[in-house]
């Protein structure tokens, strides 16, 4: 492709759409926020730098007579030890564009953390940030930019006292199962140590040692709290929904979680206590195998894939705790990584890659973890048997969020409301007849008893004698009810039902109330021309699938939003914009 014709692209797609894009103006002079993008390009993804373009996308054009000032500033700056540090070359070049020269600087991710003027600036979004006093964020892209694994570290004082030989037992244990003849089984702690590699020399210091990964695997609760003090994986569970914890109403109970485990042990121990934790608080589904013989455990199927992808797969250097959060509706996992892929992605573009290979190597051996991609395998098998109307959100950046529904929002968002209701009430709910029996009790209070009343009451004495007689008939019958009783019952019964409909009829009305509420937004939004990314940033929608499928075609199809291009949906430019029909809601108030 013509450098013109990427130079158009980029324009085209704009900083709105492409956050590694940046327009700046520099008519005349330039200022010092184009060294802070491209600073902060070379600390995070790279990108692409415009001189020459508004920032709505229109070519202004650079004067002639500044050019070449223009791009004698820029290699002297990036060259200035004393401004750009450390230096970068980098080769601007000059663009002519409808009549209009432009200068385009493009700029590749570095392997260093640099600055300007001792400045540390960090791409997030479409803004350049100055991160240099956020010392956790400073740490972060120092990780980022080292490409060894953590669990390579070599610690020279642990030695193998301080390891637990329970974690060896059961590790021994899982392998026997499937293979008998593993060489690890006879082998000592050590000598299965030293012939897996976790034993090492480190090249700088010149010192030998145990690796991190062993302390990770086997190590007591003193030795993770010595030799990694960070590692923690917080398992919660809360019994609402997921949009309702973000947005709890004002009448919802302040209760931080119903179940609560901080694993603060090695990956052997953390794995089986994660595992536990998912049975505890997650349903379990009936289902048998493809012959119809056997029952398939899919919990165990479908999460063991998930916890140990949690384990597996985190930075141990950083000091952000993994997370296992279980809702009514949803299972979300985060963990600290270094990413090979930024933004949103699904199963089938996610690129995988193993970030600890020591310890995926063995919980493989355990039957813990597959082959690299297997799990996203497992996943995709899985979890429409677990719930056939299953979504998996990834967000892959820095920190790694992963998060699947198991149940219907609105079907969870009914049970809470039906759970709080009852706890309001109290849990002990009086029988119907002793309500009966109450209301015929102040009857009898409240009433004089009239003459054929006491003849009425010595006829039923008269037949609760004779009643005595017969023993039998009195052990294999109750009491029947009389008419009056039965009556009272029925309508106990009813007035129940009627309670019941009435309770589930506000919280549909409050979910279509949601929704028209949410529709009349993207209306609103909609009355100038937006294109899908820029309205699911106005509504803070994460699923690009879901939020067309549930939101944006039902919209199409009755007519209160139209497309641009409506002969071609899928064109590269194409927006949405509101009818006259989806207008007059808009004015509704």
């Amino acid at each position: 492709m013509a450098k013109i014709e990427i130079i158009r692209e980029l324009i085209v797609k704009g900083e709105v759409r492409n956050t590694q894009v940046e327009f700046k103006k520099c008519k005349s002079e330039m200022g010092q926020s184009v060294y802070e993008t491209i600073c902060a390009f070379l600390n995070r993804h790279g990108g692409d730098v415009l001189l020459g373009v508004e920032d709505d996308g229109s070519i202004s054009g650079v004067n002639e007579q500044a050019i070449d000032n223009h791009l004698k500033n820029i290699i002297n700056t990036l060259n200035n030890i004393e401004l750009f540090n450390p230096v970068i070359f980098l080769t601007p070049e000059v663009v002519e564009i409808e009549e209009k020269k432009i200068i385009h600087i493009h700029v590749p991710e570095s392997p260093q953390v640099h600055r300007f003027k001792n400045k540390v600036f960090d791409r997030v979004g479409d803004a350049d940030n100055n991160i240099t006093n956020s010392y956790h964020l400073v740490e972060s892209m120092y990780l980022r930019k080292n490409k060894v694994s953590s669990e390579s570290n070599v610690c020279p004082f642990l030695t193998l006292s301080e390891l637990d030989e329970g974690s060896f037992k059961k590790m021994r244990i899982h392998i026997s199962i499937y293979n008998q003849v593993h060489p690890w089984l006879e082998m000592s702690n050590e000598e299965m140590l030293r012939s897996a590699g976790f034993w090492r020399r480190d090249p700088l210091t010149n010192q030998e040692g145990y690796i991190l990964a062993v302390a990770l695997l086997f190590g007591k609760e003193q030795t993770i709290l010595n030799y990694c003090p960070w590692h923690r994986t917080d398992a919660i569970y809360r019994n609402m929904n997921h949009k309702r914890f973000l947005k709890p109403l004002p009448t919802d109970p302040d209760v931080r979680y119903n179940d609560r485990d901080m694993v603060c042990v090695n990956l052997i121990e953390s794995y089986s206590r994660l595992m536990n934790f998912i049975e505890r608080n997650m349903p379990d589904v009936f289902a048998l195998d493809e012959r119809g013989i056997n029952r398939l455990d899919l919990r165990n199927m479908l999460f063991r894939e998930i916890v140990s992808n949690l384990l597996l797969h985190r930075e141990y250097a950083s000091t952000f705790s993994s997370k296992l959060l279980i809702f009514s509706d949803r299972v979300i996992t985060e963990n600290w990584t270094k990413p090979m892929q930024v933004g949103f992605v699904t199963l089938e573009t996610l690129e995988t890659h193993t970030k600890n290979p020591l310890i995926t190597k063995v919980f493989r051996e355990m039957k813990w973890a597959e082959e690299l991609g297997s799990g996203k395998k497992n996943i995709k098998k899985y979890a429409p048997l677990y719930y056939d109307k299953y979504e998996i959100e990834i967000q892959n950046s820095d920190k790694f969020v992963f998060s699947i529904t198991y149940k219907d929002e609105e079907d969870a968002f009914i049970e809470n409301e039906e759970e709080q209701g009852t706890q309001e009430k109290g849990v002990k709910q009086v029988p119907s007849d002793q309500v009966t029996k109450k209301e015929d009790s102040s009857d009898q209070v409240t009433k004089k008893e009239s003459p054929s009343d006491i003849v009425t009451k010595k006829k039923e004495s008269s037949d609760q004698v004779t009643k005595k007689k017969e023993p039998s008939d009195q052990a294999t019958k109750k009491k029947e009810p009389s008419d009056q009783e039965k009556v009272s019952n029925q309508g106990v019964r009813s007035q129940a039902k009627k309670g019941a409909k009435q309770e589930k009829e506000p919280s549909k009305k409050r979910s279509q109330a949601r929704k028209g509420a949410k529709q009349k937004k993207i209306l609103d939004f909609c009355l100038t021309p937006r294109d899908m990314k820029e309205m699911m940033i106005h509504l803070e929608y994460m699923n690009r699938y879901k939020f067309r499928l549930n939101h944006i075609k039902p919209m199409i199809e009755e007519g209160l939003l139209t497309m641009l291009f409506p002969e071609k949906p899928n064109h590269q430019d194409q927006k949405y914009i509101t009818t006259e029909k989806g207008k007059e809601i808009c004015h509704q108030v």
